[in-house]
């Protein structure tokens, strides 16, 4: 009896076939697999913006402070600085113990429930971090990675006073791709270096500076090396109506962005940005300000 097989060309044609569809179908797996993470990330930072709304329902509709008297420094506040999240140091020392349980990432928790919701499904994890407030302490390993970062110019502000609450970033991927375990962060950072008085926004005007409370603030650009293409070219904003949206950022692009939807005034080609929007007095990072109508005024760069 005669018994049939195939030859090898035959087998040549259908793994040269198998190759193709799989050089083809590879990218459409890898873009699925982008969106899927990006849809993830919304819908954490919609439970998040959530968890604030119910936050400003219980605190006469003011905004979660951030910023306590900075241990080792009590006469300043706490800003510009990486806080333990959550409470990992517990620390008997009272001025720790405040600095910790009233950042943002903190404070939020019996809203929000959950501190697995702070971490991007995109981002890097950078482990064995240090702050300086805190001494040479580096976080048990296991602690939340925590990626998303806090307006702090939204510092106990009143929502009631937000001008245009569908467009004002609240959270967003301030780190970039970094996601830092056992270390929140506020981005942009807001200066109060006088805690005798409070730290509270103030619109922009000449002569700014970190030492009058709210005058100043950064857009940190710092990604620990990340970058910030987290989500197809693009990172996620919470706004203050608690609405979560990506958007395209000019990550890997050339010339300027629109300072109304990019902190980052341009990328040269890169993935990390080279300078940051400010309003026109340089006081204040520019998309970030509660006052802010979006408007088409000017703004300034800064390094």
């Amino acid at each position: 009896m005669k018994r049939s097989a195939f030859t090898l060309i035959e087998l040549l044609v259908v793994i040269a076939i198998i190759a193709i569809l799989a050089a083809i179908l590879f990218p459409v797996f890898a873009q699925a697999k982008a969106a899927a993470k990006k849809i993830a990330s919304l819908s954490n930072l919609k439970q998040v913006g959530t968890g604030m709304q119910i936050y400003l329902a219980d605190y006469d509709d003011n905004f979660p402070i951030t910023y306590a008297p900075m241990p080792g420094n009590p006469t300043r506040y706490n800003y510009d600085r990486l806080t333990p999240t959550p409470d990992w140091l517990m620390s008997t020392d009272p001025i720790v113990k405040a600095s910790v349980d009233s950042f943002w990432s903190n404070n939020t928790q019996p809203y929000i429930k959950n501190f697995q919701l702070l971490a991007d499904p995109n981002s890097v994890s950078i482990t064995g971090q240090t702050s300086s407030p805190y001494g040479a302490a580096v976080p048990p390993s296991g602690q939340p990675i925590v990626s998303y970062t806090y307006n702090a110019l939204l510092n106990g502000y009143s929502a009631t006073s937000i001008d245009s609450v569908s467009r004002l970033p609240v959270l967003w991927n301030g780190r970039g791709r970094a996601g830092i375990e056992g270390w929140a962060y506020a981005n942009p950072y807001m200066g109060c270096a006088t805690a005798a008085a409070p730290c509270r926004y103030q619109p922009p005007a000449a002569g700014c500076s970190f030492g009058n409370n709210g005058s100043l603030s950064r857009a940190s650009r710092n990604s620990r090396g990340t970058g910030y293409d987290l989500h197809q070219g693009g990172i996620i904003y919470t706004y203050a109506d608690s609405s979560a949206r990506w958007q395209k950022l000019g990550v890997k692009g050339e010339g300027a962005t629109d300072p109304r939807k990019d902190p980052f005034t341009d990328y040269a080609g890169q993935n990390d940005p080279n300078m940051r929007w400010q309003d026109a007095t340089g006081c204040h990072a520019f998309m970030f300000r509660p006052d802010y109508n979006f408007n088409d005024e000017p703004a300034t760069a800064i390094p």
